[in-house]
């Protein structure tokens, strides 16, 4: 899991006091996503694919997911839904018999400054437009 530090957001949090938590919850959700998006393409051109295989493939079950605790945590994660669990971690980390082939730490590695730029334009765009 990486972790960001930002300074900073008294001016920012006071602004989304003023939208109401309903608003600016929303208007966090949707920035997130947008600000992920690239995340998630590099991590669905970097995950393994077995073209002989009828079964849905892992990548394509890569998502964006959201969700929020309390009044103050919105969360969200980037990755494979929960049947898809075991492939990704073998194929992340390797397994007695498989070579680590990484895909998620990567994705998130390389993509890091460029969402954090889009989300600071998202959020902008989103407290400007309401």
């Amino acid at each position: 899991m990486m972790t960001v530090k930002v300074e900073g957001l008294a001016a920012l949090g006071q602004q989304f006091e003023a939208l109401g938590r309903d608003m600016s919850t929303k208007i966090l959700r949707q920035a997130g996503r947008a600000a992920l998006a690239s995340v998630q393409d590099d991590m669905r051109q970097h995950a393994g694919f077995d073209a002989e295989s009828n079964d849905p493939h892992m990548r394509d079950s890569i998502t964006i997911r959201s969700s929020t605790r309390g009044r103050a945590q919105l969360t969200l994660r980037v990755g494979p839904g929960k049947k898809h669990r075991m492939k990704a971690l073998a194929q992340e980390f390797g397994t007695v018999k498989q070579v680590a082939h990484r895909f998620i730490g990567p994705a998130m590695k390389y993509q890091t400054s460029h969402v954090l730029r889009l989300l600071a334009a998202e959020i902008r765009r989103g407290i400007e437009n309401r």
